[in-house]
């Protein structure tokens, strides 16, 4: 609600507008989530059967010899392997070919980023979602991975993922695998040569002239950010998505810790851990701090209004001292004239013309 007066610069907005405004600023942010890490077998991983978790489908790991079958697991929107060009990858020979590629025991076979999808970027409609085409949220996850594709000239692997039953209903992901060397394709089919730049050690990266690992995910978190947002904007949406810290956006806040997947396994069944009642704890002291933080901005905007007022109050006693002024000028006016009307009158009686 606006209220206005006759001088423009007394322009008061409800209090409640105000409070609108300051905590939609603040807290009106879609989830920023971006993390990689390293999928290695001195964690007891595979690359093969990452990819088939991910993308919930079979595969036949010619290595070790053990079939990864998750086909028949849920959660799974759509799931693309590509090049830089976007030309379909058969993902079990990929990712085959990536534990073939590693002769070491602590080999790492393939990189994986996890991005969460603004809820906004996804459609209701469960037949839309499917249809990548209609999935602005499975979108800019390709366009995100295509980007890494490029850069490091490398395959990637995308799913899309639903929530956790368990878990908010608006937290849709998706996984990026990428091959942790350049690949190719030959006569012979596809290739995978030499370690790809960020898998190179900060020493190598160095002597090439090139950023610190540290950096380069740090860019390419901005990277998503530029993505995510673009598209956001390109549909009107308001949201945005922020790739610095908490403390670094000036917000307050104590981010949760990451619990693991052994306690969040035993949290889905129901059972309490010490890692999940900390991020309880942490999400009711932000809970709280966000409320006196609403608080304290319904305090500073009552301020500036009781300011606001007596400018106003002020503007309008001098508006009224000048009117007093102009109706006293016109008042003496109406005096002068009837003045002038009755010396005309007399002069008339006496014959006399003004």
């Amino acid at each position: 609600m606006f209220h206005r007066f006759s001088n423009p610069k007394y322009v008061l907005r409800s209090k409640s507008q105000n409070i609108k405004d300051f905590t939609s600023e603040i807290f009106k942010m879609a989830i920023y989530y971006a993390t990689t890490k390293p999928i290695s077998r001195t964690s007891g991983r595979s690359a093969t059967a990452s990819a088939a978790y991910r993308a919930g489908v079979k595969i036949e790991d010619k290595r070790s010899g053990k079939t990864h079958d998750y086909s028949k697991r849920g959660g799974v929107e759509m799931a693309f392997a590509f090049d830089k060009n976007l030309k379909k990858i058969d993902r079990s020979e990929l990712w085959n070919k990536a534990e073939l590629a590693e002769n070491r025991k602590d080999g790492r076979t393939a990189r994986e980023w996890v991005l969460a999808i603004p809820h906004e970027l996804i459609p209701e409609d469960k037949d839309k979602r499917k249809d990548f085409k209609q999935n602005e949220g499975a979108r800019v996850a390709v366009r995100f991975a295509k980007a890494l594709a490029e850069r490091y000239n490398v395959a990637v692997d995308v799913a899309i993922h639903t929530p956790d039953k368990q878990g908010d209903n608006r937290n849709y992901h998706a996984h990026i695998m990428t091959t942790t060397r350049e690949f190719s394709r030959t006569d012979k089919g596809i290739e995978l040569g030499d370690k790809a730049a960020i898998e190179l050690s900060n020493t190598k990266r160095k002597a090439l002239g090139l950023s610190s690992s540290t950096t380069e995910i740090k860019e390419l978190r901005k990277e998503w950010e530029n993505i995510v947002n673009t598209q956001l904007e390109k549909l009107g949406i308001d949201e945005r998505i922020d790739h610095r810290t908490l403390k670094q956006q000036g917000i307050e806040q104590k981010p949760t810790i990451k619990i693991g997947w052994k306690a969040s396994a035993m949290e889905r069944r129901g059972m309490a851990t010490d890692k999940g009642d900390l991020n309880r704890e942490i999400t009711a002291d932000n809970q709280q701090l966000r409320d006196l933080q609403i608080e304290f901005a319904a305090l500073t905007e009552a301020k500036t209004e009781i300011e606001n007022v007596k400018e106003q109050a002020k503007g309008m006693q001098d508006f009224k001292a000048e009117y007093e002024l102009f109706k006293q000028a016109q008042q003496q006016q109406k005096l002068v004239s009837q003045e002038i009307e009755k010396t005309h009158e007399k002069q008339q009686d006496r014959g006399i013309e003004p």
